[in-house]
């Protein structure tokens, strides 16, 4: 289903989410109101990342960049995100531009103590957004006015928006609402058999599927365990692999042990199979940059753990899952909790 820009642009000014790039010399029009900035690093091939090394724009073996070459350069991750303690000063969404089309967002702590990621990825025809939070902010205010920046950097007229979802958790689904029966937009169900069915994966939880943007592929990956609608998604063009709430730097809470286990290890030889990761990026941060966590509920992160987490920390919690067989434990690791409830 497509749209026209134009609507999509009275769509975001409506909404007051008009857009501006921080450090922009470009002023807002007269009679418009700038909601939400876009932060950026400086672009770069190589960026660091607190707390996980540099990201590399560089083609390792096996690796897909997009649909055979290089990783794109892209902006790292910022020094720090909000973490709480700026109410009133903090937006309610954050957005950070990781590269000019992928978006990273995050709830503000204020609005609520889950404090949730968010990713807007586009392709030349599509873009999707993966998740909506807790519904306590007007996310999509903030998403609309990025399409319609995106829209018209691009100097395109339209492209279909998909709203999908990590799993099916309120903290993670809370927002749909604000997008269900918007012109141009298809919002996937929360249930395992509504992903399946969309995405066309073959044998829940077995096997993955492909889902093309439009020149940018995404492979989809049934991750159950955390929940039982749970899926990764990797990114082939930035080497990216979206990971929800089954490794993030926090408590890992596994509901079904047995399908969690299998899940961590489906995910890890997908990486060794030829799909290089640069990055997992969960959708929560609940640690401190100098160990342990944060108290549960606490809504507040002074010196929080970076987010993005490099590829031996995957391998970590792989190891430690088969070392466990078939007695989980709660273990503390300097990037993750495993958390069995």
């Amino acid at each position: 289903m497509k749209y026209a820009s134009f609507a999509l642009f009275m769509s975001a000014l409506a909404l007051g989410a008009t857009v501006a790039a921080c450090g922009s010399d470009e002023a807002p029009a007269a009679g418009e109101e700038v909601e939400s900035t876009v932060h950026t690093g400086a672009t770069a091939s190589t960026s660091a990342g607190v707390g996980g090394g540099a990201s590399s724009a560089t083609t390792g073996a096996g690796g897909q960049g997009g649909e055979g070459g290089n990783v794109p350069m892209n902006n790292g991750f910022p020094a720090a995100w909000p973490d709480g303690t700026a109410c009133g000063a903090e937006a309610d969404v954050f957005v950070w531009e990781y590269d000019p089309d992928t978006f990273i967002l995050r709830q503000s702590l204020c609005t609520h103590y889950e404090g949730p990621f968010f990713y807007l990825l586009f392709g030349d025809d599509k873009a999707l957004l993966e998740d909506t939070g807790t519904g306590d902010v007007d996310l999509a205010q903030t998403v609309l006015g990025l399409v319609a920046n995106w829209l018209e950097k691009k100097g395109k007229s339209s492209i279909e928006l998909v709203v999908s979802h990590s799993h099916g958790h309120g903290d993670h689904v809370g927002g749909d609402s604000q997008f269900a029966g918007l012109a141009g937009v298809t919002v996937v169900g929360k249930s395992a058999s509504s992903v399946q069915d969309f995405f066309g994966l073959p044998a829940w939880p077995d096997g993955t599927a492909s889902y093309d943007l439009g020149g940018r592929v995404l492979d989809v990956i049934p991750i159950p365990g955390h929940q039982s609608a749970h899926v990764a998604l990797y990114d082939r063009r930035q080497r990216l692999l979206l990971t929800g709430d089954t490794l993030y730097p926090g408590r890992l809470y596994v509901e079904d042990w047995s399908a969690y286990a299998a899940s961590v290890a489906r995910l890890r030889a997908f990486v060794e199979a030829g799909n290089p990761m640069d990055w997992a990026l969960g959708t929560h941060i609940e640690m401190k940059a100098s160990g342990g966590d944060f108290a549960l509920g606490s809504d507040q992160h002074p010196s929080e753990h970076a987010l993005q987490l490099g590829p031996s920390i995957l391998t970590e919690l792989a190891d430690a899952c088969e070392a466990m067989g078939n007695s989980p434990v709660y273990e503390e690791h300097a990037d993750f909790i495993i958390y069995p409830l």
